[in-house]
């Protein structure tokens, strides 16, 4: 927060984002009175019927989540210009290509259909509005990608989640985002099985392919292996097991040794019953070959764990956990719950007063509280 000599707020920066010469010119500027919010209440005071002045001091309340003080700029501003043909503003789309234009009114618009999507339940109506409304551009995919994420993967019926997958897919064909949630919702509902498989095929056409797709965001191995083991779980669906485990086969060997994914692929492959391949993937040799990483290593314990599966081999690996990080309870907990799984009261005891033992001040709370369940099911083994 930002101060005048007589208390007045001056301006605001909520958070931190790297680098800091970028953060520093953030503050260079607001010393200066650049964009400031009392440059723009006063701006906006002498020219209260500007549309561009009004959409920027909405923003500046926005960028504070003030949304009650920002949908009233926003809600003039459509008012002062419901055709939105008195300016427009760059819009960061997060695609390669930067931003856009668009209008304040559609800026506008959006923002406060965004913000209808966090309500208790959401409310999609006004953002549902606003794709009717505009037919293409970055900021109409966000707004798809938005009700994908808040609204339609899980609510909805299965006929209003179809149609609005259609026209999602329909207005970007080449958006890995759009096929790829429209599979999950499929996955959901256990059908269409078909077109399921036809989508996830198309994603993964276009993520393998040379040419680069269209996507609000970057596309990667991880997403790519995402939608290879969704395609997996769609073949087991429809009954086909073969090409279920084949299709993980491919995923496994295109994600190679990347440790994020692999627990991944070890999941599905326990899902389809071959527990062979997913040791194959995630045990013994993986174990040995990310044996300095604690992180890791709690990552593979915990995964064994909760499968109750290669149990030996996840207390070898939490054991190592907490050599290597000996002040971090969570490798204790860790321990504490292997030892649980295998019916080791005592030791699983001992484990859970260590992770108390070495946690900081501030994660005492949360290191009691894990340690506490793991002494309350030591007391029921028998």
């Amino acid at each position: 927060m930002f101060f005048d000599g007589n208390g007045e707020a001056v301006d605001w920066i909520l958070g931190y984002d790297p680098p800091a010469d970028k953060y520093k010119d953030q503050i260079d500027k607001s010393l200066k009175g650049e964009g400031t919010f009392k440059s723009l209440r006063q701006a906006y005071s002498k020219d209260p019927n500007s549309v561009e002045k009004a959409f920027k001091l909405g923003q500046k309340y926005m960028d504070r989540y003030d949304e009650a003080k920002a949908f009233e700029f926003y809600k003039k501003v459509i008012a002062l210009d419901p055709d939105g043909k008195k300016g427009a503003t760059d819009y960061d789309t997060g695609r390669p290509n930067g931003t856009e234009k668009v209008t304040y009114t559609q800026y506008a618009e959006f923002n406060i259909g965004t913000a209808a999507l966090s309500a208790r339940p959401p409310d999609p109506a006004l953002l549902q509005a606003f794709i009717k409304k505009y037919p293409k551009g970055g900021i109409v995919n966000e707004a798809f990608s938005q009700l994908s994420r808040a609204y339609f993967l899980r609510t909805g019926t299965k006929d209003e989640a179809s149609k609005f997958y259609t026209d999602y897919v329909g207005r970007f064909p080449r958006d890995v985002q759009a096929l790829s949630a429209w599979v999950q919702r499929i996955l959901s509902d256990k059908e269409p099985v078909d077109k399921g498989i036809d989508l996830a095929n198309k994603a993964l056409e276009l993520i393998r392919s040379d040419a680069k797709p269209d996507s609000t965001q970057a596309v990667s191995l991880r997403d790519a292996s995402i939608v290879a083991l969704n395609l997996a779980r769609l073949f087991n669906l429809k009954g086909d097991k073969a090409k279920a485990v084949e299709t993980v086969d491919a995923a496994s060997k295109e994600a190679g040794d990347t440790a994020q994914i692999i627990p991944s692929i070890a999941q599905a492959y326990i899902d389809l019953g071959a527990e062979d391949k997913a040791l194959a993937v995630y045990g013994p040799a993986f174990y040995k070959k990310n044996i300095g990483a604690p992180v890791v290593l709690r990552g593979y314990a915990t995964f064994w764990t909760n499968q109750n599966k290669n149990l030996d081999g996840a207390l070898e690996a939490a054991k190592k956990g907490t050599e290597l990080a000996a002040d971090d309870y969570r490798s204790w907990t860790t321990l504490g719950n292997v030892h649980l799984k295998l019916k080791n009261a005592a030791e699983a005891i001992k484990a859970a007063d260590k992770a108390i033992q070495v946690a900081p001040a501030g994660f005492q709370e949360v290191a009691k509280r894990l340690a506490d369940q793991i002494k309350n099911q030591a007391a029921a083994i028998k």
